[in-house]
């Protein structure tokens, strides 16, 4: 048995146009597909947000830290039901317990992260072209520096259960006057997934994405990265312009969580989990 931290991608429930049905279905299929992992280890299950909160920020107003708890609590939702049916079948074991997660944040490092849907127009100077997939708004996405709900987390994984957390990053929080405040950005969760499987003592960090592997040349999707040491990657990550906002954060993420004394991390889509020393397999050695 190992503790494994798990990424869950937002675009892998919701492509900007899924019904909550349809949401429930995807997170069931992901579920379904990770039952062996889930059931023979200490495993917490985190997830973005991207398209969820850019949709509840469009159309409510709300400052975004309103807007990231709001999706928070939506996907949970989305994520209980898909587990809890599961678990009636007998197919997942464990109890989950959705924990909505606060994030604190460095507010003097940060760079730009696009969220919501796509747009095949710009809309106004904060929305940008991503992957040639149409624009999409851009925000300020800070550096989580700690995470308030860690100590629950870390007693409910050692206990058994299957903590869902750290959702689109966590609330982003900054404290100012003693008092915390909420932060007008969105965080990485892949970041702050790093952050919490380094806090967690994980030996494994699975990220699951949209692709099987990292690409040196992922515009195209050419070159494919398979099994690949710390340190090769690290010169890749220095050398090669990844996309800001998608799969660079991702490598950084995993970088950060071996140089904290994590042993290794998978870089992976949802329907290649079964196989994923196929994806991208990054080791300490």
């Amino acid at each position: 048995m190992e503790r494994i931290v798990i990424a869950l991608g937002g675009n892998a429930l919701d492509n900007g146009k899924s019904s909550i049905d349809e949401q429930i279905e995807k997170a069931s299929e992901t579920f379904l597909r990770l039952s062996e992992i889930i059931n023979n280890n200490e495993v917490v299950i985190t997830y973005g947000n991207g398209p969820q909160v850019g949709e509840i920020y469009d159309k409510t107003g709300y400052p975004l830290d309103i807007s990231g708890s709001m999706s928070q609590g939506l996907l949970l939702h989305i994520l209980a039901m898909a587990y809890g049916s599961l678990k009636i079948s007998g197919k997942l074991k464990k109890n989950i317990v959705p924990i909505l997660t606060n994030t604190v944040i460095d507010e003097n490092k940060y760079t730009l992260k696009p969220i919501g849907p796509f747009f095949d127009h710009k809309i106004d100077d904060t929305y940008a072209m991503e992957m040639n997939k149409g624009y999409r708004k851009m925000v300020k996405s800070p550096e989580p520096a700690s995470i308030l709900e860690i100590d629950s987390i870390i007693n409910l994984v050692s206990n058994g259960y299957l903590p869902l957390a750290v959702g689109g990053g966590g609330v982003p929080v900054e404290i100012l006057n003693k008092k915390y405040m909420g932060f007008q950005g969105v965080i990485d969760k892949d970041l702050s997934s790093s952050l919490l499987a380094t806090l967690l003592n994980a030996k494994k960090f699975i990220i699951i994405t949209d692709v099987n592997n990292v690409y040196l040349d992922f515009k195209n999707k050419s070159d494919p990265i398979n099994k690949i040491s710390y340190k090769q990657m690290l010169e890749y990550y220095n050398k090669i312009k990844f996309e800001e906002g998608t799969i660079k954060p991702k490598i950084l993420a995993a970088l950060r969580f071996i140089e904290h004394g994590g042993e290794k991390v998978y870089i992976t889509s949802i329907s290649n989990i079964e196989n994923m020393e196929s994806g991208t397999v990054i080791d300490r050695n």
